[in-house]
């Protein structure tokens, strides 16, 4: 969703996106960053859900299937 505001933002609100926030960076520079920041966020917060919570059942149905191939 965010990406797709982002894009329809740069495709149809081109004055706003040149609004100027400082100097010579304007808004649509700020939300693109913008996009960087929430992707390595989500991306690092999903890595710590599934090393908490997906892998240690990922191991056991690991070895459960192991121990019955045995």
């Amino acid at each position: 969703i965010w990406y797709a505001i982002y894009v329809l933002l740069g495709a149809f609100a081109h004055d706003f996106m040149a609004t100027k926030v400082i100097g010579n960076i304007n808004v649509g520079l700020v939300l693109g960053l913008g996009q960087f920041v929430t992707t390595f966020l989500i991306t690092g917060l999903y890595v710590k859900f599934a090393n908490k919570v997906l892998d240690p059942r990922a191991a056991a149905i690991r070895l459960t299937l192991e121990s019955e191939a045995s």
